[in-house]
């Protein structure tokens, strides 16, 4: 297959691909394509990424004024569908659109959210357990899994039928042994929940919330102290949360970890009109049980200069927030 200097390339026949990952991934994309678009999205090559990505990383993440400049640069190059890119790492993403911010950003910068990355893999080691809940195509789970080597684990939960197979192909892109892939939503109670899909330019943003004026699919669900115990888990070094609003759900389906000791430190999303969405439920949720659990809160830039954490929750706006447990 062939590729760039910097390893960015697209994937250019289906032959190239076994027949079960080609069923899996059509299987995904068809799914993903709106009836307006309603053709196969082939994997083929019309751009070289490989030059627009080194042109655009030359530019640092998140100047002023790059997101606005690349978009309009890249135009109808965007369009492209089941890109494959490199990250910052060298690490390899197959990305269904890169209209959606988590292609895009890895296209540009080499890097989805780059505080959250950067958090995250400065708080992770070797031997360390990560847990990914909302993992999409794995922009977090694969690096934290490069950074905690063979010896460490990586579970990575995704709860969108037609985003999976992509967390499972970049998994497989990578060659990576140390994670678990789910295809289920992390939540309060085991069953299964109704699952709203977003369209193909907005792939990240599937939810258990109403949305896109779609109709759900039913999935299975499972709560993070299952599926810990399952996998004979004893101490989770660091969990991420980004889960379109329902943070509080998954807290909720891990009451052993957080009152046990078993988890000392979350990242997790923060969203108002998304936290709306909950059933019987309000705005800042999530922060307090963090705070009835023992949990100190900090927005993330905080945290990482130091200063002190929230004194409430915060119920406006949008923004990442940390939160550690408080030792007795």
């Amino acid at each position: 297959m062939p590729t760039t200097n910097d390893g960015v390339h697209q994937l250019e026949t289906q032959r190239k691909l076994t027949q079960e990952e080609l069923e899996k991934l059509n299987l995904a994309t068809t799914a993903l394509t709106s009836p307006e678009g309603n053709r196969a999205l082939a994997i083929r090559a019309k751009t070289n990424f490989g030059r627009i990505a080194r042109f655009c990383r030359i530019i640092p993440p998140g100047l002023r004024g790059k997101t606005r400049l690349m978009k309009a640069l890249l135009s109808s190059r965007l369009n492209a569908h089941n890109v494959e890119l490199k990250d910052r790492f060298s690490n390899r993403f197959l990305v269904p659109s890169l209209q959606e911010p988590i292609g895009f950003y890895l296209l540009i910068d080499g890097v989805y959210e780059k505080e959250v990355s950067e958090f995250v893999l400065s708080r992770l080691q070797i031997g360390s357990t990560f847990i990914d809940v909302g993992a999409n195509i794995g922009a977090h789970s694969i690096p934290a899994a490069r950074k905690v080597g063979v010896s460490g684990k990586v579970l990575a939960i995704e709860a969108s039928p037609k985003v999976f197979p992509y967390l499972e192909r970049n998994v497989e892109l990578n060659q990576l042994t140390n994670v678990r892939c789910f295809n289920v939503a992390a939540s309060h109670e085991e069953g299964e929940l109704p699952f709203y899909e977003a369209p193909l330019d907005k792939f990240g943003m599937g939810s258990l919330g109403a949305q896109f004026q779609g109709t759900p699919v039913t999935i299975p669900v499972r709560t993070l102290d299952q599926v810990v115990a399952e996998e004979k888990i004893a101490q989770v070094d660091l969990l991420k949360i980004d889960v379109e609003g329902f943070e509080v759900r998954v807290l909720q389906g891990a009451q052993d970890l957080l009152k046990n000791g078993k988890l000392p430190l979350i990242i997790l999303e923060f969203c108002d009109w998304a936290e709306v969405r909950v059933p019987d439920g309000k705005v800042g949720d999530a922060q307090q049980l963090l705070l009835d659990a023992g949990f100190s809160i900090w927005r993330l830039e905080d945290f990482t200069k130091g200063w002190t954490p929230l004194n409430e929750p915060i119920t406006t706006g949008f923004i990442n927030l940390v939160a550690q447990k408080q030792k007795r």
